[in-house]
């Protein structure tokens, strides 16, 4: 893959190419509306179907209205990624009004269920739109309420939450420990393992995978489980490319010792780059066949029994928050375009997929057909090459500006 080889690339070349992409991104940041949001109200509860210790079980998510990832602060954030459209970046949400938030949970205050018991919920997911282990975002204050609240649930037996790695210190995973019993796993996004990848097309901001390697030894020293996080399909690839590092990069998550991985097909959410791309048609989410094609790459590598999730696809229902109204209606955090296949087979792949993530059984991703309208399309659409490397692409696509 020509997009590996950079022998003939300068470090000068490199830099340029990121900067340029960092610098698309800061632009497109700068010409979104900053919106209001009560800061005592959560962004969203939603119970979807998990798989957990062998069988499905209800999960509920819930995303608190935070500050906001720092690294869309600093250097504009991920390619793929806006979910700094769900923070209000004009005021500090403080300790008090997360603590509010999260009574609201406990209270069921804002959901539809009222009878909402944490206690119903072997799975709990706590995320803030960033990472829950940065104190800039979140503070510890806050955060050690809220698993000293958990603590009290005897019937949530693993929580999840998020967050870049480094912000997974000593300080911050015993900030949870000290307070929490239960089992903790922590989600990592690691993207890819390949550096020209990790930084240029997703503009991770992490350009040592040493600091993800540390971040799992930190979490395995207080026995909590590593999540590695592999956005699918980033910018600039083929999608023979993306196929290829989403199976190396999850074979390197299990060699590093990542305790279960899940594959995140880039979606489309307003004001990222990846959205800017497919507006001027030099982007198009991935395909679901190709989805197929990396846990069979995965299973095939290692074996069936691996933690591996396919993100983005449960059967969910909306407690309280803003994906259940819809995208027109300002669904300022979900994304308006998914990974797809045609109109006539994208549901019933979707379908297929939401089974495998309540099984782990990859026979369900083979239940549908193939598709006489897109199936060809997508072989042939594998078959594409470029030859260009990593930064070529860069500068045909966003121009060179050094």
């Amino acid at each position: 893959m020509g997009i590996i080889n950079v022998s003939n690339i300068s470090k000068k070349e490199i830099d340029n190419a990121r900067l340029i992409v960092e610098n698309k991104i800061k632009q497109l940041r700068d010409n979104t509306p900053n919106v209001k949001f009560e800061h005592n109200k959560l962004a969203e509860v939603e119970i979807n179907k998990f798989f957990y210790e062998h069988k499905t079980v209800n999960r509920v998510m819930i995303v608190l209205r935070a500050n906001g990832c720092e690294h869309y602060k600093q250097d504009g954030g991920c390619s793929m990624c806006s979910h700094f459209n769900g923070t209000d970046r004009s005021a500090k949400i403080t300790t008090e009004e997360y603590i509010e938030q999260w009574q609201n949970v406990i209270d069921g205050i804002g959901l539809s269920d009222t009878k909402f018991d944490l206690n119903d919920y072997p799975v709990v997911c706590v995320y803030n739109l960033g990472s829950l282990l940065n104190e800039n975002e979140i503070t510890t204050e806050a955060v050690q309420y809220i698993f000293k609240s958990l603590n009290q649930y005897k019937g949530v037996k693993k929580v999840i939450i998020e967050s870049r790695a480094e912000y997974v210190t000593e300080e911050a995973i015993k900030n949870i420990a000290d307070v929490y019993d239960g089992i903790v796993e922590v989600g990592i996004g690691v993207e890819s393992t390949n550096n020209l990848i990790r930084e240029i097309c997703h503009h991770k901001g992490i350009d040592d995978i040493r600091k993800i390697e540390n971040a799992v030894s930190i979490l395995h020293r207080y026995n909590f489980k590593a999540l590695a996080y592999i956005n699918f399909k980033p910018i600039f690839l083929t999608e023979s490319e993306a196929i290829d590092d989403a199976i190396k990069t999850s074979i390197d998550c299990l060699n590093m010792k990542f305790d279960a991985i899940s594959i995140e097909p880039t979606s489309l959410q307003d004001y990222s780059l990846a959205n800017k791309l497919y507006q001027i048609g030099q982007y198009r989410v991935p395909w679901l066949w190709s989805v197929r094609d990396i846990v069979k790459g995965v299973y095939d590598k290692v074996n069936d029994k691996v933690d591996l999730r396919l993100g983005g696809y449960f059967d969910e229902e909306v407690l309280s928050g803003s994906q259940g109204v819809g995208y027109n209606s300002k669904n300022e955090i979900f994304p308006h375009m998914t990974s797809l296949n045609c109109d006539k087979c994208s549901n019933k792949f979707i379908e297929c997929i939401k089974k495998f993530n309540m099984t782990y059984d990859i026979n369900f991703l083979y239940e549908i057909e193939k598709c006489d309208k897109c199936y060809n399309l997508w072989e042939d659409v594998k078959k594409i090459k470029d030859s260009r490397d990593i930064v070529t692409r860069v500068y045909d696509i966003l121009g060179n500006e050094g």
